[in-house]
């Protein structure tokens, strides 16, 4: 038992490192960084500039210009756990001719998956970070870092984690049918990006459309972010529920998406094994 944890431990961290060396492009770490960097400051200006630009400084808009921040830097979790990763696993297919080996290794193969996604969401915490910080300072939005509430943040982040994991590693899995599949992780991530309460509320979506909004622990997730880090100085999207209340349906929400991207994962990989899609020839 002890040497089996241990393997796939020492599998699970090999994974991790195999994914931030694909994510870095085997470069050395300072351009890296300095991407790492970059990248998500200049996302967050563009979005700021087009607020200012729509909104012509007219009115009291600094809660909603810090919902619009905060959402867009949390979402660096979504875009590298779901649009990023799934291009990866295709490229370990296509580009790499690497996948089927990693299907006949001694790890388990949901194993590797794993591995390969929890290098995508750590990254993206230095992601979060900076936008933060910049914000705060170059926005002037009123963000005290010593009186963010950390366990709630702590908790809502880690269920959410899970929730984009199992997302993320089912939908990776189906993409493997198509031959060039390259594209469709990052509109799903966009799709996602409207309907999850990122940019606006999800109160603002036409009925059924927020209904099904509202079954996503994403929006949940961001929700707690915001009160978390704000403590009520932000637009709610559900101001009639308690913080507790919002994480039981986070928990809720999260058990449900693991279950369902269990079953998906599962009907894929069988798909994929009987059809040949681990090692059919993919477009480059």
């Amino acid at each position: 038992m002890v040497l089996a944890l241990a393997r796939t431990w020492s599998g699970y961290r090999t994974a991790v490192r195999l994914g931030w060396l694909v994510s870095s492009n085997w470069t050395s770490p300072v351009p890296f960084v300095i991407y790492t960097i970059i990248r998500p400051i200049s996302g967050a200006l563009i979005l700021v500039v087009m607020y200012n630009v729509i909104t012509g400084g007219r009115g009291n808009t600094r809660n909603y210009l810090a919902f619009l921040v905060i959402g867009v830097s949390f979402w660096a979790f979504v875009t590298e756990g779901v649009s990023d990763f799934a291009v990866g696993i295709l490229e370990d297919r296509g580009r790499f001719k690497m996948l089927k080996y990693a299907y006949l290794a001694p790890l388990r193969f949901p194993v590797f998956l794993v591995g390969r996604a929890s290098s995508k969401l750590t990254s993206a915490v230095a992601s979060v970070a900076i936008v933060l910080v910049v914000a705060t300072v170059g926005l002037r939005l009123p963000i005290n870092p010593l009186s963010v509430d950390y366990p709630l943040l702590a908790i809502a982040c880690l269920l959410a984690f899970i929730s984009v994991m199992a997302f993320s590693i089912a939908l990776s899995v189906v993409l493997l049918a198509g031959r060039d599949a390259y594209g469709y992780g990052e509109i799903m991530a966009q799709v996602l990006y409207i309907v999850s309460g990122a940019i606006f509320p999800i109160s603002v979506l036409p009925g059924p459309l927020a209904f099904f909004a509202s079954l996503s622990p994403l929006v949940y997730w961001l929700e707690l972010t915001r009160r978390s880090i704000l403590h009520g100085r932000v637009y709610e999207m559900f101001p009639g529920l308690s913080d507790g209340e919002v994480l039981t349906r986070l928990a809720l929400a999260t058990a449900g998406t693991v279950l369902l991207g269990y079953l998906v994962y599962r009907w894929a990989d069988r798909q994929a094994r009987w059809k040949g899609y681990i090692d059919m020839d993919a477009a480059q």
